[in-house]
């Protein structure tokens, strides 16, 4: 989303294909509903926030929509917002639709790269139309799971993690106190989280495994699918709990990590830690937690090593394990996003490969498109 919004209004015809029929990926078909790791706390105690751009242009359009849309509550910071899901796909479409330059397909599914040599050329998908093919200057890989990348060969380090499950609860927080405190009743969400009225989502760990296999994958839907629905039966036969009921589940699985592309730098927690400055930084990820500091995402970390024409965005970008917790959340990959699409673009009109690009020309650019870069 971001990607493709930034390629379009840096001056590129841009072309979006996405394997769902609505953008978001996990914020809005996972439902993992709030924007988090966007600011850093500051010495007064209020925070700061440094994911901007794109992601706060979204967030702010997203204010806009009223309280059915936009939610803070006190267990997060005021930059850290729910975002009701069908609210997010509504605005996505009203933005990229705004962009002549920008054409959006959907329920597609990229299978392969056109290359020539080490240069990407251009993509092959499948569709209901059958196999198509889509030559392009410069490709982004913002699949999650590096799967464009893969396809053209990049080396990468695969990676296990925990495979989500999220869904959504309605008529929450119709319980007395004394219901919500009842020895039956713990664990159960006892007030709505979610900017709809009465409505809870709730967000499962679920196990690590391996979010490239399609046997764990399955396994994950068959698992979290039927322990939801007996968390909602057990609600359902507690006082205070009858009229609780399954408003949704997510279409698409969390998948957290998988395949982490070998860039030419690869981010770690060493430096994250340390506030390590960049020459060619291209902004900022926040800190989920405002205990360690926010931190600059090089541009390094977004080529892919030995590969032309091809730039990453997303939780796939060059980074060691330990810091994939961090660069996964939704606000750093529309920063990321924003990133690889300006400069996409920007070397298109400049004639050199993303990896000749100047650094200064791109920081300068991202910066006067609203982007923090400290």
């Amino acid at each position: 989303f971001a990607a493709a919004l930034a390629s379009a209004r840096t001056g590129a015809k841009t072309i979006l294909i996405k394997r769902y029929g609505s953008l978001g990926g996990l914020f809005t078909n996972g439902l993992v509903l709030i924007i988090i790791g966007t600011a850093e706390g500051v010495r007064d105690g209020g925070q700061r926030l440094v994911t901007r751009g794109i992601c706060k242009e979204f967030m702010d359009r997203a204010k806009a929509m009223g309280e059915n849309v936009y939610r803070i509550d006190p267990w997060h910071g005021p930059n850290e917002p729910t975002i009701d899901p069908e609210g997010a796909k509504v605005l996505m479409d009203q933005m990229v639709r705004a962009e002549k330059n920008l054409e959006v397909f959907f329920h597609c599914w990229g299978v392969d790269v056109i290359q020539d040599g080490s240069s990407v050329r251009g993509v092959i998908f499948e569709s209901k139309q059958g196999r198509q093919a889509i030559l392009a200057k410069r490709v982004v890989d913002a699949t999650g799971d590096g799967d464009v990348s893969f396809q053209a060969g990049a080396d990468f380090r695969q990676i296990t993690h925990n495979i989500g499950f999220v869904y959504q609860l309605g008529n929450i927080g119709k319980a007395t106190n004394a219901q919500r405190n009842a020895k039956a009743a713990d664990g159960f969400p006892k007030i709505p989280n979610e900017p709809i009225p009465g409505a809870f989502w709730k967000n499962c760990l679920g196990p690590a495994a391996n979010g490239l296999s399609v046997r764990d994958l399955t396994a994950a839907e068959f698992l979290h699918r039927e322990n939801a629905w007996q968390l909602v039966e057990k609600m359902r036969s507690t006082p205070g709990y009858e009229d609780t009921y399954m408003m949704n589940s997510c279409s698409q699985i969390g998948v957290r990590a998988s395949r982490l592309i070998k860039t030419d730098h690869l981010l770690d927690m060493s430096e994250t830690d340390a506030h390590k400055t960049f020459d060619d930084a291209i902004g900022m990820s926040g800190d989920d937690t405002f205990t360690r500091g926010a931190f600059q995402i090089p541009y390094r970390s977004l080529l892919p090593s030995g590969i032309e024409n091809l730039l990453v965005a997303g939780r796939s970008i060059g980074v060691n394990p330990n810091v994939i917790d961090r660069v996964r959340l939704i606000p750093v990959c529309m920063v990321t996003g924003q990133a690889v699409g300006t400069a996409a673009a920007l070397s298109l009109e400049g004639g050199v490969s993303p990896r000749a690009l100047d650094g200064g020309l791109l920081r300068r650019r991202l910066v006067s498109d609203g982007v923090f870069i400290a």
